[in-house]
């Protein structure tokens, strides 16, 4: 069963945590290339930080487990946005104007292993 994470989030949380705590707490939260992808447009930086925080969280959603921020990657594939954990690549669909971010995630389900070849039997 596929699963589903969706997050919102005001960009002026996200503006009002970089005015207090700067670029080294943003750290905690994005990777290096996700900050210096906000912060090569000064006007956008808090919406991108903001569909990226956004997208995390509703990885965070979909998985059912609390993951480290830094862990997660949004990256761009393609030409299009996908979500980067442990090697996967998951599907993101972001979007923001200037007061709110938003983020859907997907997770399809890994396939089970195959089951174990049968053993033969002593004898047969």
């Amino acid at each position: 069963m596929l699963a589903l994470g969706v997050d919102l989030v005001e960009v002026d949380r996200i503006s009002a945590l970089i005015e207090r705590h700067g670029v080294p707490r943003l750290r905690r939260l994005f990777t290096e290339a996700e900050l210096t992808y906000a912060l090569s447009s000064p006007r956008l930086t808090a919406q991108r930080l903001a569909a990226r925080f956004a997208a995390k969280e509703a990885f965070r959603k979909a998985l059912r487990r609390p993951v480290p921020f830094h862990e997660i990657e949004v990256v761009v594939e393609c030409k299009r946005p996908c979500l980067v954990w442990q090697g996967r690549f998951y599907p993101v669909s972001l979007t923001h104007t200037a007061r709110y971010a938003a983020a859907v995630v997907v997770i399809e389900p890994t396939p089970p292993p195959p089951p174990p070849a049968p053993s033969a039997s002593p004898g047969a």
